[in-house]
């Protein structure tokens, strides 16, 4: 029910999307300060807090935004990013995913809802190659983005599992 509901929601918001541009997401450019909760509410909840700058690139064509985190369990510096672009073709964002401490990458569709301030995300698979992903990035607070994401078992399970909680506030 949960995932026909997220499907009906993201047909919803793609239909009123009209010709976008990367400067839609105008909202993510700046310096932030980031707490990230993984597996959230679970016994394996554990946290990165750190830093990420959104900003142009590539002439203007892109976004990237850097993250810098620190996790709670192990002190471990993690670094990823954010690769933005728009997608004419499809009418969406593109988002790919890098990690200095994973192999692969993530490749997400993003579908902007201007109406409710939020992002929608999806991947038929994420990088782990074996599970769906989705996730939602709320702007409606001009200096706090919440990104929240969740995933589910490909052939197996196809309950939705939150996976992640990041709260990104505006430096001043």
């Amino acid at each position: 029910m949960k995932k026909q509901f997220f499907y009906a929601t993201l047909m919803l918001a793609s239909i009123g999307i009209s010709a976008q541009s990367i400067k839609d997401l105008d909202f993510l450019i700046g310096e932030w300060d980031v707490l990230e909760r993984i597996f959230p509410g679970t016994d394996k909840e554990y946290q990165e807090k750190g830093t990420r700058v959104c900003e142009y690139y590539l002439n203007g064509s892109f976004i990237k935004c850097e993250s810098a985190t620190v996790v709670s369990t192990s002190g471990k510096e993690r670094y990823y990013t954010y690769v933005i672009n728009y997608d004419e073709r499809e009418n969406c964002f593109r988002a790919t995913n890098l990690a200095n401490d994973f192999p692969l990458q993530g490749q997400f569709k993003w579908f902007l809802d201007k109406e409710n301030k939020r992002i929608l995300a999806i991947t038929p698979k994420n990088v782990i190659e074996d599970r769906f992903f989705r996730a939602t990035i709320s702007y409606a607070d001009p200096d706090k983005l919440v990104w929240n994401g969740w995933r589910s078992k490909w052939l197996e399970d196809k309950e939705w599992k939150q996976v992640f909680n990041d709260v990104a506030t505006r430096k001043k």
